[in-house]
């Protein structure tokens, strides 16, 4: 059987615009902490909500849309995203997230919100002294935002940040976008068509390594380097996909129902391309650090990358997305291309 593709040909202009401004609904926590530990790997953020303005009605499909996760302060800026896929299982009372691999679970329902992840967190206290007030948004596709403000905190210090019923208040303003699928361009000329797939031969993309932050961390090597690597080693001959080598393999037909090496469907792409600024590039800009693209992994300077979405069924990417956090948890993938 034959599978419809969408292809997109496009005359593109990419500007770079302020992501439309939206107040959260406010609702009361039960619960925010955040635990700091010299080790990343031991890093905990968790919040929770039992406020009745949280609806299961409001959340929009996030098994399709993925959800976010955005705790911030004055001094810090955590953005997690969950991505979509078979990690999210939905029942007539709720969603509901779990992945092992990332030790990261969620769950909504009418009246109950909880959201915790130990993966990739790069909130840190120890460094800091005190947070004050802190600041969670918790949002499941494009459905309504969640905002929880905590400042009368129970524990605040270098370890171990801890609020506990929080009254519902206005967030303060967040300090980057987090989004299931953020974006700050817009494309512009733009004519769709259909073709119709054959069964892929894989002509430009071989296959894909597992999703990633936008520090590259593949073979025990950072960067480009370590992505290459891993790339020859599961699809000999291959390297780290540039941007045009993706949009290359949409139009081969490479894409549709793409794997990771741990049978995991890609949905998105980081959009590798050197004629970019660096600093779209997740460039390692930070004091002491590498100055190589794709080597940054946290948000505490202006480094940020490009992401491309990919529709998993059809194999059509979707707009180039710029402005990404590069700290964001497993949500984008690297393919391999020869």
């Amino acid at each position: 059987m034959s599978k419809t593709w969408l292809a997109t040909i496009s005359t593109i202009a990419l500007m770079t615009v302020s992501p439309a401004v939206t107040h959260a609904k406010d609702i009361s926590a039960k619960k925010v902490s955040i635990k700091d530990n010299a080790n990343p790997a031991k890093r905990q953020v968790a919040v929770q909500s039992n406020d009745a303005g949280v609806l299961l009605t409001e959340a929009d499909d996030p098994g399709a849309n993925g959800a976010s996760l955005h705790v911030y302060s004055a001094t810090d800026d955590f953005c997690a995203i969950l991505p979509s896929g078979p990690s999210w299982k939905h029942t007539s009372s709720q969603w509901k997230y779990a992945n092992k691999a990332t030790k990261t679970s969620a769950h909504v329902g009418d009246g109950k919100l909880v959201v915790k992840t130990k993966s990739g967190v790069t909130y840190t206290l120890a460094d800091n002294g005190t947070q004050g007030t802190v600041n969670a948004q918790v949002q499941f596709g494009s459905g309504t935002r969640y905002c929880m403000r905590c400042s009368a905190a129970k524990k605040d210090n270098a370890k171990k940040f801890l609020a506990k019923g929080c009254a519902a208040a206005a967030c303060d303003p967040e300090p980057s976008v987090c989004d299931p699928f953020s974006t700050t361009t817009t494309t512009t000329s733009t004519t769709t068509t259909s073709t119709t797939c054959p069964p892929s031969t894989h002509q430009v993309l071989k296959g894909s390594l597992t999703a990633t932050l936008g520090r590259f961390n593949y073979n025990l090597t950072l960067g480009l380097p370590g992505a290459n690597s891993a790339c020859n080693m599961n699809f000999p001959g291959t390297h780290a996909c540039t941007y045009p080598d993706l949009q290359a393999a949409a139009a081969a037909c490479d894409l549709a129902g793409l794997m990771d090496t741990a049978s995991i469907p890609v949905t998105s792409f980081w959009a590798i391309d050197s004629s970019q600024p660096p600093l779209q590039q997740c460039n390692d800009d930070a004091m002491g650090g590498s100055g190589l693209n794709w080597e940054y992994g946290t948000a505490h300077t202006a480094s940020r990358g490009e992401r491309v979405t990919l529709d998993n069924a059809s194999g059509a990417l979707g707009s180039l997305q710029t402005g990404v956090q590069c700290n964001i948890a497993g949500t984008s993938w690297v393919g391999c291309c020869q």
